[in-house]
This record gives C-alpha cells, structure tokens and sequence, in this order.
C-alpha cells in the first residue's frame, strides 16, 4: 500500500508528457529538476525556454521534456527528497530512465548528487547563478552554464539613454546572493564613480526605502539588483520588489535579471535568467545528446539587451539610444506598421478586382466573344475571392446555383465536387442551425446590413468545428429581391478552445478544480434570486480545516495540497448536483446549498460532514485524522445579499473555532453583537497602548518554604480615565486576531524588563520578571533578535527574565517555533510553561525543548481539598517537573489551605490573592522595601 501511495506522489509531482505527445515514446527524455516550485516567476521563464528548445522544428527531432518541482526554495529537506526518490524508483524501476538530466539551484544539485545520480547515465548540465552558488566540481560527460551578470554593460547603456544622469543609486537586499551580487556590482562600476555620483544602497528596511524613493533628486537612475531579504531578516520577492520600486519612485529603474524586467516598471538592461537561458541549455543538451563536442565544461550564458517599450515611452527615451540588437518588449507599432500586409493584400485586391471589372467593361462591348468573355472573368471572380479569405462560398439566388470555393471545402474535409445550395445548410451543427438561418434569411430580407455568425459546423469525419461567417449581398433586384450573394468562413476552433480554456481557469481553483470565488459568487446571486421567487431558502457555510498550519510546516506544502485535494473528493459525494462546494484560498472552502426547505436541511449535510471528517486520510504513508470547523448563514434569515451572507457564514466559523473547533454553529444576532463589540475594542485598543493607558502590573511571586518574595510576574492591565478595567482575557484575544498583539508584547517586555532592571539596581540584588509571550509572536521571525535587543537596552541580565508560554505553541512545533525557543535559551532567558495540565502536557515537547518551569493551572489550585482528582494531578505535576529538574509555580493561591497543601506537596513557588493581587509599579517597589 505504501508503494502504491509513493507511486500516486511521483505521478503528481511527474506529469505525464500528454496526449499531443503520445507518438514521441523513442524521442530522447531529459529530466529538469527545479530547486523552486511552479509558480516562481524565475521557474516559469526557464521552463518556457526550455520547451521551446526541445520543441520538433525541421532541424531537429522533439525532446520528451519531463520538469521535477522540488519545492526547496528556502532550504534543502532530506527527508522530502528521500521520499521522492522512492517514489522516482517505483515509477521508473531501476533502469536509467533519461537521456540527460538538468540540475536548476543547490537544493537540486544536492538532490541529485545524494539520490539522483542513477536517473541518467547521460550528460548532466548545471545551471549556476554567477557570483552565488559554489563552483561545481569538473567531471565527464558534465558541464555548467553560468548566468552573466551583465551590470557594467547594463550602467553604461543606462547612462548613455539618459545622458542627464547625474547620480546612480544601486540597490539589492542582504539574502546573502543579494550581497555577492552587491559585491559584483562594486567591482564592475568602479570606474563610473568619475562619471556620476554612485551610490550602493543595502535593503536595510523595504517599506522605509520605498518612502526615500518617492522623494529620489532629479537627475536620479536606479539600478534594481535583486532583494530576497532586508536587513530586518523579512523575506523579499525580487520581482515584487523590483514593481514597488517601479511604482513608488520618480526616476528611471534600469535591472539585470529577466524575471524583474517581466514583472516590473523596469527599463531595462543586458538581463540573464529567463527564457533565453532556457534556449541556451536546450542547445547545449541537444547538442550532448548528438554526440556533438558541446563546448568547454564551464560556460558563460549571455545576458542579451532587453527593453520595454512601454517603460521607454515613460522616460522619453527614444529607439536611436538603444545598445545595438536589443529587444523590445511589448513594442507599439503604428497603425501602418502593424497592419502592412493587410493593407498591401487588400489593395492587391481591389487592383485585382479593378482590373477584371475593367475587362469585363471592355468585353461588353464585344458581341462575339460576350459568353466566352463572360464565363472567364466569373472563373476569375470565384478565384479572387477564394484568395481575399479562407472559404469563400457565393450563392446565386436567380439560378438556385452555389459555388464553394476550395478552401472552403478542405475545412470541412469534402471532396471538391460539392455544390449543391443545400450543403452548407447540411453541415451547419442541428443545434445552431435554427439561429444561423434567421441570421441570413434577416440580412437576405434587408433587415441587417450584413450577415455575421459564430457557430459549429459538421466535418464529413462527423468532427466539429467552430466558425466565423460573414458575407453581404452584392446585388438586388429594382425591387429589392437578392440576387447574389458572397460570404467567407473562417475555422476560429483553436481561438474559441482557448477562450473557454481561460474562461476555466478564472473561474476554477487550480488545485482541486472546484469553483473559485467568483463563480461562487455568480452561483449564489443566481440562487438568491430563484430562491426570492421560488420561496426557497439558501444555506451557505464557511468550511476550515483544523491545524491545517501545523500539517503544512511539518509535513510539507505537497502533502498539505494532497490532503487538501483529498478533503474536496470527500466532500462531494455528500452534495447534491445542485450544490457548489468552493475553494476560497488555503483551507478555506465555501459550501452552497440552494433550494432548501429548512435550517435542518443545511445541518443534516453538515452533519454528515463531520462524520465523514472523522474517518483519517492516507496520504504519504501516513494516517492523518482532520477535523473541520463550519459556519452557517441562511437566505432569507441572515442577509439576503452575496457579500451579507458570507460575512455572516464567516462570523458562525469564528465562533465555532474559539469554542473549540470540529464542530459547526448556524449565525445568530447575538454573535453579529459580540463582533461588533470586538471591532468596538480594536478601536479603542490602538489610542489606549499610544495613551499609556495599557501597562503592566506585577503580582508577587513567593517561596513557598520560606515565605521569602523572590519575583513577580508582569500583568497586562487596561483601566481607562473613568476608572473602568478591562479585563485581560476580553483585550488580548482582540489584540491578537486585529495584529495588536506584537506591538502589545514588544511594550510589555520593554517595560518589565526595564522596571526589573530598576529594582536590581534600587535594592541591590536581583528580581526575577516573567512576561507572558503570545502564541501569534512565536509565529513570526525575529523575536529571539527583538528580546536581545531589549536586553541590551534596559541593561537587564538575561537569567533575571523568565518567557511564559502556553503549550499549544510547543504543540506547534515548527521551525520558526524550535528556532526561536532555541534562541531565546542560547541568550539565558528561561523558559515557562503555563497553565500546564489544561492542553496537551505533553511529556515529548518537555524533553524536546529547553523549559525551565512548569506553572500549575489556577483551576486545579482552586479545587485543592475538594477535588480528590485535582490533589492528585497537582502532586503529580510537582513530581513530573521534579524529576525532569524543573521549578513548578502554583497560580491562584487564595487560601492558607492551598498554601500548606501545595507546600506539603513540595511545590517551589506560589502567587495568588493569599499572597498579594498585582501591584502598579510603584507600589510593588514599596512592597520589595518592606520585604
């Protein structure tokens, strides 16, 4: 069963070549293996230049192109290449199964030096970024094409297409391939520093460079390297970058790589990687495949002069300053420019049809030889016709006679013999052909000034194919009666496949294939309206996978868009024909239910949604068990609009996911009430954290032993002017799903560890502080560099700041997470777990991370005495930390009761009422005094 899943995995991850190349079995088959995934801009051109290289032309034979994704973009996983290439030996067994194999990037030239080697026993060719990846090491039947990096030939193009330049600004980020290609840069522009004013700029911040951009001096041209990474550590799309850049700044913007030019307002320049880098390696390929000496072993690839011309009408820069051979990009021709030949074909045209109404005048006046004149220039006439357009047919109507012109007839595959009147009539599709004939019996009855239709036509193989038809009649009775006739058709199947072909894909999620939210939304006004006329109801609900986060960065995106693929197949065997199920983005999906009696009918199908979400998924060999969260609005109850009735399913799914999730709630008043009084706080929240009106109170921390204050813990306390409180389990969950919750924390931390800094310092020996840390803040980047900062600026020593956190982020358990616990430790900050016994409590993630404290929920402390199962889980909670050498903390202690029983138990520290409530800070300093 195993090896059939790997089987299923390589198959989508190794698209078959298709049906187009079904005949090509003996052509050579080159492997790609990309280090990226499909969508990357840079990954699209290449694939774009290496079809078109391996594509059948008269010189050369077709290559079976086959492209391999890997999805290491940041990183090389070896355990996902592991996988896939077990699943590459079940499909291809042992045998070699390519002529030659393409490496794109480290991660994929890892990849084959490790698992990949026995693919081919063919040439192997690597693409190497120049000044970026190491030098690959010289081996037969091998060979390395190298990106030039054309940045001196770009500059002085650049300078000579705007001679006013005085200053030229060279920007790239600080990934560390952004820095060896600053690096190149400096070297290669040396000499320009005589010339112009040239200055090297570093992405320190994205968004703060931006705003400098919009006020750039005049005289100013921009030179865009590439920027993975500012110097905040945040990730960076260069081509997105490159069109910010493009938007925000009022200078010229020249770069060197393709991928930016595409998607950009870039110039231009002497630009590599892109599709002509693709064309390059399909030579080269084909070349060692022939035999052919292909050349040195390390080759440069060249990086061609490439321009926009829509950029260059911009800036004013005309085509004579253009570097010689360049290319330009979206170029604009003039009206004449673009329609030469037709003009040029057209006037051939009426000189031709000129010169035989001349000769037919001329022969009028000849009496014999009228007929024979006359049956001539009617040869002729048909012959002009056929050759102004494709399918020609002419019908006249005083004879009952039709002449179909070759063309005409090779489209629809007949001999070359018919022309019967009724034949067209015969062809046209039975569907369309009521339509089509009122069409031309409207024109022929002087209706409309010509005929004009789109429809199918039957071929004599019984194939279809779509046409256009225009024709007008030439000539009328005195009374108006049509005497003849003349119309063109031309074969529009290719043209109209791929309009219905994009049609799809605008409305259909590429992924599962299921309705996107724009067909949705036409799907559900239609509803609304049959079901306003009908008396019908309408359910929609928002549907959301569970943890969905957790499968992706554990698993892998591949195995989280299986999975996703998966849920959708599972859910449509329980829908009826007349239901939509959509895909929203990520794990969200929208169900429609349209002509439904009751709420009842809706929660029926939801139920059996559950039920069918408890059973696990097989994917990668592994059982995965998934729960989905679902809300619920009804037409007319809740909204009888598209965007009210989604809003509505989407405040229900919120609702069930802060109940607990794996379940599903219909809408109701009183949670529009509870939204709002939450958009009501967001507001509010922003002014209080400027106005000072949110700070930390701090809540005594006691030796249990001893009796002895040894720290507190910072509390976050909102009291507005009139003296109303809010408490902290209504503020924070706000804080954190409105984005307040790092700005909350950062002040937080600052502030703690700047009045435990003061204490030190005040009573000469030092408090300990711990600050509760969201789990949203563990989720983003940075935050081990954000308390090392505050550290160093409030001068509080690392072991003297305790980080509390609760176990749903070490159930997470993701890079970022392990990265940052691990950080955090390696400064001295200990660690702890809070309410623990309340979630997971987990004794794996005790072990795998570096915590220093377990801290016992209040809930437990407050049933000590009462609660025979509460006294045993407190006590062995105390002994777990012990063992694993753990401090442990009781919460909640209210009652000299729980003192000594906690105490009895051998419990390290407790706070709580029976001890002292929080303190603002300046009494909590009066409270160290005393004690």
């Amino acid at each position: 069963m195993l090896r059939l899943r790997l089987l299923l995995l390589a198959c989508l991850v190794l698209p078959s070549f298709g049906a187009a190349h079904a005949d090509t079995s003996s052509a050579a088959r080159v492997l790609t293996i990309f280090f990226g995934h499909r969508d990357t801009p840079y990954e699209v051109l290449l694939e774009e230049g290496l079809r078109a290289g391996f594509k059948h032309s008269a010189d050369h034979a077709a290559i079976r192109f086959e492209p391999l994704y890997l999805d290491m973009t940041g990183h090389y996983r070896p355990d996902q290449a592991r996988l896939l290439n077990q699943a590459l030996r079940l499909k291809y067994g042992e045998a070699p199964p390519f002529d030659a194999v393409i490496l794109n990037g480290l991660s994929a030239r890892r990849f084959h030096a490790e698992h990949g080697a026995w693919l081919s026993t063919g040439p192997v060719i690597q693409i190497e970024g120049d000044f970026i990846d190491p030098p690959i090491e010289d081996a037969p039947n091998r060979f390395t094409l190298r990106h030039t990096l054309a940045i001196a030939e770009t500059a002085h193009a650049a300078l000579t297409m705007l001679p006013d330049t005085r200053a030229l600004w060279v920007i790239a980020g600080t990934g560390r391939g952004d820095m060896a290609v600053l690096a190149a840069a400096r070297e290669q522009l040396a000499a320009l520093s005589k010339q112009v004013d040239l200055r090297f700029i570093e992405v320190d911040d994205a968004e703060a460079l931006l705003d400098a951009l919009r006020t750039t001096p005049a005289g100013t041209t921009l030179l865009y390297l590439r920027a993975t990474r500012d110097g905040t550590g945040r990730r960076i799309i260069p081509a997105e970058f490159g069109e910010r850049i493009g938007e925000v700044a009022n200078a010229p913007m020249f770069c060197i790589y393709e991928t930016v030019l595409q998607n950009s307002r870039c110039i231009g320049g002497n630009v590599s990687v892109g599709r002509h880098t693709g064309h390059t390696v399909a030579a080269l390929t084909r070349q060692a495949l022939q035999g052919d000496t292909p050349g040195p072993s390390v080759q440069r690839m060249p990086a061609p002069p490439r321009y926009q011309w829509p950029q260059l009408q911009r800036w004013h820069i005309p085509r004579a300053r253009l570097p010689a051979g360049a290319v330009l990009i979206d170029d604009t021709p003039t009206l004449y420019e673009r329609y030469t030949a037709q003009v040029w074909g057209t006037l051939a045209a009426l000189a031709l049809l000129s010169a035989a109404l001349l000769g037919l005048m001329w022969t009028m006046g000849l009496y014999r030889k009228q007929r024979d004149t006359l049956a001539e220039f009617e040869q002729r006439w048909h012959l002009a016709l056929d050759s102004a357009g494709q399918g020609v047919w002419d019908l006249d109507l005083r004879r009952d006679a039709a002449f179909y012109a070759p063309g005409w007839q090779a489209m629809l595959g007949l001999d070359g013999t018919a022309n019967d009147p009724g034949i067209r009539e015969a062809h046209i599709h039975p569907t369309d052909r009521p339509r089509v004939m009122s069409l031309l019996q409207q024109h022929l009855s002087g209706r409309t000034p010509h005929f004009d239709s789109h429809h199918r036509m039957l071929r004599a193989d019984d194939s279809i194919i779509w046409v256009r038809e225009r024709g007008q009649v030439v000539r009328r009775s005195p009374s108006g009666e049509p005497l003849r006739f003349i119309a063109t058709m031309q074969d529009i199947t290719e043209q109209r496949l791929a309009q219905e072909h994009i049609r799809h894909m605008a409305t259909h999620d590429t992924l599962t294939g299921l309705p996107n939210r724009t067909l949705l939304a036409d799907r559900l006004e239609r509803a609304i309206t049959r079901a306003r006329r009908m008396k019908h109801r309408v359910a929609v609900i928002f549907l959301d996978l569970d943890h969905f986060k957790t499968v992706n960065d554990t698993l892998g995106h591949p195995v989280g868009d299986l999975l996703l693929i998966a849920v959708a197949g599972r859910m449509m065997p329980h829908l009826r024909e007349t239901d939509t199920i959509s895909r929203q983005g990520g794990d969200e999906f929208v169900i429609l239910l349209p002509e439904l009696q009751n709420a009842s009918d809706a929660a029926h199908v939801c139920d059996k949604l559950l039920r069918e979400m408890d059973e696990p998924v097989a994917l990668d060999g592994r059982s995965l068990r998934i729960s989905v969260s679902m809300g619920v609005a009804m037409f007319p109850d809740d909204g009888e609009t598209v965007e009210t009735l989604l809003q509505k399913a989407d405040v229900a799914l919120y609702q069930v996911k802060n109940s607990g999730r794996g379940d599903y709630r219909f809408f109701s008043t009183e949670m529009n009430r509870e939204l709002e009084n939450q958009f009501d706080l967001e507001a509010r929240m922003g002014p209080a954290l400027r106005d000072g009106r949110i700070r930390l109170w701090y809540q005594p921390q006691f030796d249990l032993a001893s009796g002895a204050l040894l720290g507190a813990e910072a509390l976050a306390r909102w009291i507005e002017p009139d003296g109303t409180a809010i408490p902290p389990d209504t503020f924070i969950p706000v804080a954190e799903k409105f984005g307040h919750i790092q700005r909350l924390g950062e002040l937080a931390l600052r502030a703690a560890c700047t009045e435990a800094a003061g204490w030190a310092q005040t009573l000469g020996r030092p408090i300990p502080v711990s600050v509760n840390l969201s789990a949203v803040q563990f989720r983003r980047p940075g935050l081990t560099e954000q308390v090392r900062t505050v550290l160093h600026d409030t001068g509080l020593a690392p072991a003297q700041l305790v980080i509390e956190i609760t176990e749903s982020v070490l159930m997470e358990d993701n890079i970022t997470t392990r990265e940052t616990l691990a950080g955090l430790a390696s400064l001295g900050v200990a660690l702890s777990v809070d309410d623990f016994g309340t979630g997971y409590s987990s004794l794996a993630y005790l072990k795998r991370f570096p915590v220093n404290h377990l801290k016992i929920d209040r809930a437990f402390v407050a049933d000590l005495g009462c609660d025979p199962d509460s006294d045993t889980i407190v006590r062995t909670i105390v002994q777990l930390g012990h063992n694993l050498g753990l401090q442990v903390i009781a919460e909640g202690v209210e009652t000299a009761a729980q003192q000594a029983q906690l105490r009895g138990y051998g419990c390290d520290i407790g706070q709580g009422y029976w001890y002292h409530p929080a303190l603002p800070p300046e009494r909590f300093l009066q409270l160290l005094r005393q004690s």
